[in-house]
């Protein structure tokens, strides 16, 4: 056998040993970042929780989730981290919508699709928003508060209002549809809106310091469950908690649904976490599925004694 065919057979046989041909690495893997605006409350809490259980069904996805600690600057650097690894999506839950707008544009515009959750910014280019519809939650309460108080027309009463951080387009957007509701009533009177950037202690020491100027407060309304009751127990611990009713949102069972049904929440509005449907969307648009529709409002429900069962697991 000459020699340039046994330097092609022993090529061959090295060929044949490596495997021959490069193989198929299978599916794509795609990797999704998520950068959530904290994990302080509960309700955020259950949102990973969630998106973490929604990923797993998904062997082709690796979701990166980081906790901004409830900074913005944390956020958007935990946004520009993403875009330099050239992630394939990004969710994003931003603190504020100030803050956010910029570096969610610069992942846009680098090619990178990016669902916002819960919290919008202030530029609607982003592929996709999945969140609650705070403002009909707002009129929810609103309506809510209208019944408690006498019915439409006939209302009277006093009603202190807590908001979340008024930074954010939720809580802009449960106060613009709260007072949409009550302010046609001339006999109902809205006190406090001041911001309790939605923590239990800082809404405590808002209202504790509320009690000692209002001698009558009909109707507490706060924009999550966690302040709701952080106003329910400075009430108690001055005496007057049997005298107020107090208003949440958020409606998860090991929060607002159990302060209803130990008598210490009037009612909750149940806001669902929206990770694992914008993880789906994400996924979609990766796979060359573009969604339905660009924003997805998620439903809401009252809950009350009456049906607060029904939440519990």
């Amino acid at each position: 056998m000459p020699y340039p065919r046994i330097l092609l057979v022993l090529a061959g046989l090295w060929v044949s040993a490596c495997g021959g041909e490069p193989q198929p690495s299978g599916p794509r893997r795609f990797v999704i970042g998520f950068s959530q605006c904290t994990v302080t409350e509960p309700w955020r809490v259950l949102f990973n929780e969630k998106l973490e259980q929604a990923s797993r069904r998904h062997p082709d996805v690796e979701l990166r989730i980081l906790n901004a600690s409830d900074r913005t600057e944390e956020q958007v650097a935990q946004m520009k981290a993403f875009i330099r690894q050239k992630v394939d999506a990004i969710l994003i839950s931003p603190k504020e919508a100030a803050g956010l707008t910029r570096v969610v544009r610069e992942a846009t515009e680098a090619g990178i699709p990016v669902v916002v959750l819960d919290r919008d910014v202030h530029w609607d280019g982003y592929a996709a928003f999945v969140g609650g519809d705070n403002l009909e939650i707002g009129r929810a309460a609103g309506r809510h508060a209208v019944k408690l108080l006498g019915g439409a027309g006939r209302a009277r009463g006093v009603v202190y209002e807590i908001c979340g951080g008024l930074a954010s387009t939720p809580a802009q957007q449960r106060r613009d549809g709260f007072h949409e509701i009550v302010e046609r009533e001339p006999g109902i009177v809205l006190k406090g809106g001041l911001d309790g950037d939605w923590k239990k202690d800082r809404a405590h020491n808002l209202f504790q310091d509320a009690l000692k100027t209002l001698p009558v407060v009909d109707i507490v309304y706060a924009h999550n469950d966690p302040m709701a009751h952080g106003a329910f127990l400075a009430a108690r611990t001055a005496g007057r908690e049997k005298a107020i009713r107090f208003l949440g949102i958020d409606g998860i069972p090991g929060e607002g649904c159990t302060w209803v049904k130990k008598g210490e929440l009037t009612a909750t509005f149940l806001y669902p976490t929206p990770g694992e449907q914008g993880l789906e969307l994400a996924l979609g648009l990766l796979q060359g599925r573009p969604p339905a529709a660009k924003r997805v409002s998620l439903p809401t429900a009252t809950i009350t004694a009456e049906n607060v069962d029904d939440y519990l697991p």
